[in-house]
């Protein structure tokens, strides 16, 4: 369906087969195609909403005002409710809007209930003893069940998008959290096999295992996640830890290997005054947010390309697991400085920390928030990162750089519409983008007569 121009097939009105499925541009209804694919967009950011909203729940937060958002926009894209572009743009926006605050609602219950990260130094691929891997997103599920293992001569390790569990005291502060295994979600087949101990997989992060895929029988799911085969953790964690002490010791990771991860915003806003002095002096020249879902496949290396050519008078800052493209690089100091140059806020979740230190600078330097020596780059995967999109989007943040790939749900018609207001760019070559963010052009406006 991905080259129809529009598809739909939500009410009865639909042609047979669902309206654009013949080629024709507009449904039954009167909505046409860039409305179709901006209710497409719509229901994309309220998907990843919805995730960041559960774990907030999870942890007590209040969410009303963003499940009335999620409300309304569901009603808004019923049949025969609305027509209006703008509206459309409006109702974007307010889903862009609702994404930064459940951000920041989230990162707030995840400080209230686990205290602000800070800069650590994980141990990666190193394990031993009996072990549980926890690959998600989900710190409110590592904790209990840290609790529930402490002194039973246990280890757990994070995987994925939990590495940055590691920043935070209140789980920390376990012996038995030891390390890092593994990258991005999706190496979790050859992972997983490798791996003898028991695993548990929370929220969006699953691959189902297949053909000779052997270790089904010791994989947990949690929560929302649910694959065949699959035993489901529930609050009693006996049932795991019976059977990861009956499994043998962990072999097979014995690296030496390291990375580097806790610089939630908070603790970054800590070193303002540093920064701002090494900015006035010249010692920092830009500021690199290099962050998103990362996806198997070599056309992601771009990412590893680009940050590893960015200059040593640059800070790099990320988050979410497209960071494990480039984190095994030691990326060392701004010269001149103790400033770290790469900065891992930490979850997705985590990305609205980008934002919080560009308003600080903003603030600080007198300078518009778009007019500030930063680049953004982001790779995108899925919905959570369609949100993250339309929260910068919301915010008013321009000039971002979107791959590897476009997105299929957007067509030529929304595309200009977000070039002419936001100066989205597509990422191309890694080493030509670099140079044009670096001698960034001013935006040419276009008047119309």
């Amino acid at each position: 369906m991905s080259n129809l121009a529009m598809f739909c097939h939500q009410c009865s009105m639909a042609q047979s087969g669902g309206c654009g499925s013949t080629g024709k541009t507009q449904g039954t209804c009167g909505k046409d195609e860039n409305l179709s694919r901006l209710q497409d967009i719509m229901i994309f950011g309220l998907k990843g909403l919805s995730a960041y909203r559960t774990h907030a729940d999870d942890l007590g937060a209040a969410t009303k005002s963003v499940d009335d958002v999620i409300a309304e926009t569901l009603y808004f894209t019923l049949t025969n409710v609305n027509f209006s572009f703008d509206q459309h743009i409006a109702q974007l926006m307010k889903i862009g809007g609702a994404g930064s605050e459940m951000m920041s609602i989230l990162g707030e219950a995840h400080h209230g209930r686990l205290g602000i990260p800070t800069p650590v130094c994980v141990p990666q691929n190193k394990a031993e003893g009996k072990g549980i891997l926890v690959t998600g997103h989900d710190l409110e599920l590592l904790e209990r069940l840290l609790i529930a293992t402490e002194g039973k001569g246990i280890n757990i390790y994070t995987h994925s998008e939990m590495l940055p569990a590691h920043g935070y005291p209140e789980l920390r502060k376990y012996a038995h959290l030891k390390g890092n295994v593994g990258k991005a979600w999706f190496d979790q087949k050859k992972l997983f096999q490798q791996w003898n101990g028991t695993i548990i997989v929370t929220t969006n992060c699953i691959v189902p295992p297949t053909g000779r895929a052997d270790y089904a029988d010791r994989l947990y799911s949690y929560g929302i996640v649910g694959i065949d085969n699959c035993r489901q953790l529930e609050d009693d964690f006996a049932p795991l830890i019976e059977q990861t002490l009956a499994l043998p010791d962990i072999e097979g990771f014995d690296s030496e290997e390291t990375l580097m991860t806790g610089h939630n915003y908070k603790t970054i806003l800590g070193l303002a005054p540093q920064i701002l002095d090494a900015v006035n002096a010249g010692k920092i020249k830009r500021f690199f947010v290099v962050a998103g879902c990362d996806k198997p496949g070599k056309p992601n290396d771009y990412f590893r390309d680009l940050a590893l050519s960015i200059p040593d008078d640059c800070i790099i800052l990320t988050s979410s697991c497209g960071k494990f493209r480039f984190n095994d690089h030691d990326f060392g100091t701004i010269p001149g400085t103790e400033i770290p140059r790469y900065l891992d806020l930490g979850q997705c979740n985590d990305s609205y920390g980008a934002v919080m230190i560009a308003l600080a600078l903003s603030d600080a330097m007198g300078v518009p928030v778009n007019e500030l020596p930063v680049n953004i780059v982001l790779s995108w995967m899925e919905q959570k990162a369609v949100l993250i999109l339309l929260a910068l989007f919301n915010l008013g943040i321009q000039n971002i750089y979107l791959g590897p790939n476009p997105p299929e749900f957007v067509n030529e018609d929304i595309f200009a519409f977000l070039q002419q207001q936001f100066n989205l760019q597509l990422t191309g070559d890694a080493q030509e983008d670099l140079v044009k963010m670096l001698n960034p052009q001013p935006k040419i406006e276009v008047v119309e007569a």
